[in-house]
Order: structure tokens, then sequence, then C-alpha cells
């Protein structure tokens, strides 16, 4: 690949510092060479340059909280898992793929999935066969009988690869499950820490996995160099997954006080949901969610009061994690399944509650890498970083919702290849060079 400079520009670095006028950066391969002032800056003789002059430079963003394997077709997990084929099911992850990445995510964490769809989707994005974000791929979750992702039906209990969960009932079939991953490629293992506020036999109050079988998770995978993320409502559920070690908590909206505390103690970082929980609240979504339960109306008014609570609770725990001061990112738990379709719109929730905007990126850029492990190769524009790139026509630094519209987003750079490019009317094959 070419040598690449931009200059003139406003520069975001993603580390939460206010932006810099009139700054450039240098991009040589995959990755960002320097970032200076353009009085100081050392444009090499054969580097292409691109004068950004009134437009802003920023982190691509990251979501460390998302499922490639689901799609907007149906809501209903267990009924897409009974009626549609892994093969189906990840054809359209790799559609999914591209909507991400054409939201301005150049990478993300897949929070678990059906079979190993997310390594393969991981694996095809970086051969160049499929356009995408950066994958950290799970494999996956792993619940305990009854939990949020046991299979366990009228008509008999099934365990398959082919669903998005696997049950484990002690330490030691926590270990088995976290080799057999291993074996697979994964480069995450995802473990329920508590139940789904709605969920019909585990609420979001209610604990799953004992800290034993969380902590037995954690030291198994990191004798394979991985780490480990939770699935967690439940504030005690919560606790335990902190204090067994796992790098980040995705959901989260009923921590406690000391839970917080923590979160900010281990550096575990709090990824909440809140787009995601607030679409729950609606009978509509509540119907199609629980279809395969066949629910009472009283039983749909329930699930609807239960994600209502976790909605407004969920409110006060963002605003109270950044005044504490717990590391905490923007995730969306499927950004690409629920309208309208976009990680930014998680970040304007994070804006409505009062979170200055430069915090916020730094929550959807360098924290988020932080919470799926990539925090010293993604996330910021600093020298050695990935070139993970977005040219933005505006100022995000003072209001997120420019990101919104994707007219705004004048380039794309990831790993140094060009994604986007509205200049020219035509998007760039991302493997070319």
């Amino acid at each position: 690949m070419a040598k690449c400079a931009i200059v003139n520009a406003r520069l975001i670095d993603g580390t939460g510092e206010e932006p810099k006028d009139g700054w450039g950066l240098v991009i040589d391969g995959a990755s960002i060479q320097t970032v200076e002032p353009v009085g100081s800056l050392r444009v090499p003789a054969d580097a292409q340059v691109i004068d950004a002059a009134g437009l802003t430079l920023m982190p691509g963003l990251i979501d460390p909280h998302t499922h490639l394997s689901y799609h907007v077709s149906t809501y209903a997990l267990n009924m897409r898992e009974m009626t549609e084929t892994l093969e189906t099911n990840t054809i359209k992850a790799t559609e999914n793929a591209r909507t991400i990445l054409e939201t301005g995510c150049t990478a993300i964490g897949d929070g678990a999935c059906r079979g190993n769809i997310a390594v393969a989707i991981r694996d095809a994005v970086s051969q160049g066969l499929i356009p995408g974000p950066k994958v950290v791929a799970a494999g996956q979750m792993m619940c305990g009988s009854g939990g949020v992702v046991d299979h366990t039906y009228t008509w008999g209990y099934q365990e398959n690869p082919a669903f998005f969960g696997t049950v484990v009932n002690s330490p030691q079939e926590v270990r088995t499950a976290v080799r057999k991953q291993m074996r697979q490629g994964v480069d995450m293992v995802k473990v329920s820490a508590s139940g789904l506020p709605g969920d019909p036999y585990m609420d979001g109050r209610t604990q799953d996995l004992s800290f034993e079988e969380l902590e037995a998770a954690v030291k198994e995978a990191a004798k394979f160099g991985k780490r480990v993320h939770a699935h967690a409502h439940d504030a005690e559920g919560l606790k335990a997954a902190v204090r067994a070690g796992v790098i980040s908590l995705h959901s989260g909206e009923y921590v406690d006080d000391e839970g917080l505390e923590l979160m900010k103690e281990r550096g575990c970082v709090f990824v909440p949901t809140i787009s995601w929980l607030h679409f729950r609240v609606s009978e509509e979504y509540a119907r199609e969610f629980t279809r395969a339960f066949k629910l009472s109306d009283q039983e749909i008014k329930w699930f609807v009061d239960e994600c209502r609570d976790a909605y407004e609770t969920c409110r006060e725990a963002i605003v109270k994690a950044f005044r504490v001061g717990a590391p905490t990112a923007v995730g969306s738990d499927g950004a690409h399944v629920f309208p309208p379709y976009d990680v930014v719109l998680e970040m304007e929730y994070f804006q409505e509650l009062g979170i200055p905007p430069l915090q916020i990126i730094n929550a959807a850029t360098q924290v988020a890498a932080q919470a799926i492990g990539r925090r010293d190769i993604w996330g910021t524009l600093e020298p050695g970083k990935a070139a993970d790139i977005l040219v933005v026509d505006g100022d995000p630094s003072k209001n997120v919702s420019v990101l919104r519209d994707k007219s705004n987003i004048v380039m794309m750079f990831q790993d140094g290849r060009v994604v986007k490019d509205i200049r020219s009317q035509a998007a760039v094959n991302p493997n070319s060079s």
C-alpha cells in the first residue's frame, strides 16, 4: 500500500483530549506513522496528500458488543434457531458485516454467535473475501441450566453447535467448553453472569453462573492468552464476574455503587446497551421476541414492564459510571438489527444524558478497544496504531449526531486502506492497494 498524508484537519485523537486544529497524519501501510501539527509534519515525497481543510479526523468507531448472527428478519432468537440453518445465518451475517462497516465501525467485538459464525466472518474480512469491520470473535455463549441461552423446550433438551449458547453446570464443564472454543479459533470467551430482563425463565435481576464457574472460564482462557467477557444485568452476577477477572461487562444496568467501584479498581469496562433496552419497551417487540413461548397478555405486560425498568435503570447507571470514573464504552448489542441500525444512536443516548461529546467519542473508540483487548493497537490516532480513520464533514466533538448522517463521513480508512471515499462517488475495494 502506498503512503498517504492527510493534512490541514481538525484532529480528534480518541484519547479524550481537546481537538487540535491544523494537524495531519501520515499513514504507512496499515499503521499511522506520525501525527503532528501540519507545520512540523514531515510528508514523505512518495506519499499521496489529501487536503482535509475544514474536515475532522477521528478514529473509526468500535462496537465492542454486537452479534453478527443476529439479523433484522426476526427478533425471536429461539425461533430463528429452530427455523433457519446455520449456513443461511452465516450468509446473512456477511450482509450484516457490510452494514456495520458502512455505519463507520472499523472494528467490533462479536459477543457470541451461533456455531462459529463470528470466527468465519473475522477470517473472511481479514482475507479480503468480504467487506466488514475487523472482528474480535467469541463463540457460543456459556450459561447454566435455565439461563438465557439454555435450549430446553417442552419437547426436550437440545445441545447443538448451531445454537447461540452452550450449557455448563460446573467449573469442569466450563473448562471443557473453553478448551473446545480455543480449538475453534475464538479470540475471546463469552459467559452469562445473569438472566435477561423479560426472560420468562431467568430475569435480569437473577445471577446465572457462579463465581467459581466464572473464575474457571477466566483461568482456562488465560492459559491460551485469551480474555473473558460477561453478559450481566444482575448486580451480584456482575460483581462475581468482575472479581473473577472478566475484561468487560455487557449490559449491567442493575449495577450498584460497589460494582462500579469494583470495575474502576479492576479496569473492567462497563458496556451498557441503552438503545437496545429502550427498543424493547414495546408490546410489538415483546410479542415478536417471545413468540416461541406463547406468552399470555399478562405475561407480555410483565415483559414490557421489565424492559422499561431496565431502560430507566440504565439511564441512571450510565451517568453514575461516568461520574465515578468507571471505564465505560459504547456498545449496541446489535445496532444492525434494531432501527435505525446504527451504533451512533447509542452515542446519542449518552449525549442526551449529558455526557460530553468528547467523552462519548473516547467511549466509542479508545475505551471500546480496551473492552475487547485491543487498546494497544486500535481506537486512537497515535503513531503505531492501526490506520482506522474517519474523515468527517462536521465536528463530532460538539455533537455526535454529525455521525448519524453517513454522507458526513467523507472518507474511511481501515488498516490504511480506503474503504469509503465520497469524493469519488464510488466505493473502493477494501483490499485494493
